[in-house]
């Protein structure tokens, strides 16, 4: 072999291969940071709700002299929808108007079918619903928040922290039901009638505490 010739440079698998690796590490780094950071929040806000369901003076108070009510969950068109509807039956002419928002929702879009069927069953008439995205004017105009899960209590909080005093779990004055209301969107027939079931549940004992000042009357 000529000395003018040189072999060629041979690449050593883990030499080529390093950079790739090193970002795999850097994003799975990352990913587990972020879900032990979501697990601590998630903790702290369940152990806060739970606080107020032992001790709902501050809730009651607020439900007591509030003008407007919100329900949020994330798309609006099964939960928020159907609870809304719901406690503004329940309360019939009322003072207080009940309305509901997606955290995520696509403004426009009509009522899960199956919760238009489940609903009708509940004698709730949700086929002129149509989902509107939460707002900071809405958040602004309501005396009281409800979130249906603490993935959306965090989420309101967290975007709209001028608000936090007064978002509370929608379960906050039912502690003999489960804390969250589970999103039945890809369930049956049986996940959506647990799911109303259970907003039954949490939006009687909110709609009685309203409705208390004006039987009083």
């Amino acid at each position: 072999m000529s000395s003018l010739e040189t072999s060629p440079t041979v690449i050593e698998p883990e030499q080529e291969y390093r950079p790739g690796s090193i970002v795999l590490f850097v994003t799975l780094m990352r990913y587990a940071v972020e879900r032990a950071r979501q697990t601590v929040v998630y903790s702290v806000a369940r152990a806060r709700t739970n606080r107020v369901r032992r001790d709902p003076t501050r809730i009651v108070r607020a439900l007591r002299d509030a003008k407007q009510v919100l329900i949020v969950c994330h798309g609006n068109i099964i939960r928020s929808a159907f609870a809304a509807r719901f406690m503004a039956q329940m309360l019939g002419t009322s003072r207080v108007r009940v309305v509901s928002a997606g955290v995520e929702a696509t403004p426009g879009r009509p009522p899960h079918p199956i919760a238009l069927r489940i609903a009708a069953r509940h004698r709730v008439d949700l086929s002129r619903h149509a989902a509107s995205r939460v707002s900071a004017d809405e958040m602004r105009a309501s005396d009281v928040v409800f979130a249906v899960d603490v993935t959306q209590f965090v989420a309101l909080r967290a975007r709209f922290p001028e608000a936090r005093d007064k978002i509370f779990l929608l379960t906050s004055l039912a502690p003999w039901t489960p804390l969250e209301i589970a999103d039945p969107i890809f369930g049956d027939d049986h996940a959506f009638e647990a799911c109303f079931a259970h907003i039954i549940k949490a939006v009687d004992p909110i709609g009685r505490v309203i409705g208390e000042p004006f039987a009083s009357h």
